[in-house]
């Protein structure tokens, strides 16, 4: 995998890949599909979290779902990997925020792939710490649920 040295100026595909880390910073649904292409594809793994490949409108759903339940998230990139060859970056990052069943947070390595331009991408690979997913979400749906039972959300 190669990086552009710290002389050149970013490729277009890394300044997207950084422009979907500055979208979910944001937490609004708009910019974040904003850096999707039409025909995106996007997968949390690992495949053992039983996560479905979610085209755009499935995952605008699942993660529209998510935004009200997380106060202060932010991502931080780690380390940048850029491969121009297969035309994808990959990023370590790890996030935080803030809910009301306590702190979250979450590492990641997430697998941009682009379209010809690189100005959008076309599939997201987004491997999660599965440990950490498996004790967090759950806590967060049955909170979630609780709430909605008593007629709080």
């Amino acid at each position: 995998m190669s990086q552009p040295t710290s002389s050149s100026a970013p490729s277009r595909r890394r300044q997207t890949a950084l422009a979907v880390i500055d979208a979910y910073n944001s937490w609004t649904m708009e910019k974040i599909m904003a850096v999707r292409s039409d025909d995106c594809i996007t997968q949390v793994l690992p495949k053992s979290l039983g996560r479905p490949a979610m085209d755009n409108a499935a995952y605008e759903v699942f993660f529209a779902g998510m935004l009200p339940h997380f106060r202060d998230f932010k991502v931080e990139v780690n380390e940048v990997f850029e491969d121009d060859r297969a035309n994808n970056v990959v990023l370590w990052a790890r996030s935080t925020a803030t809910t009301d069943i306590g702190p979250y947070a979450n590492e990641y390595m997430l697998i941009f792939h682009f379209n010809e331009a690189g100005d959008k991408v076309t599939r997201f690979f987004e491997w999660v710490d599965s440990a950490n997913t498996q004790a967090f979400f759950p806590k967060l749906r049955e909170h979630v649920a609780r709430k909605q039972a008593e007629g709080d959300v």
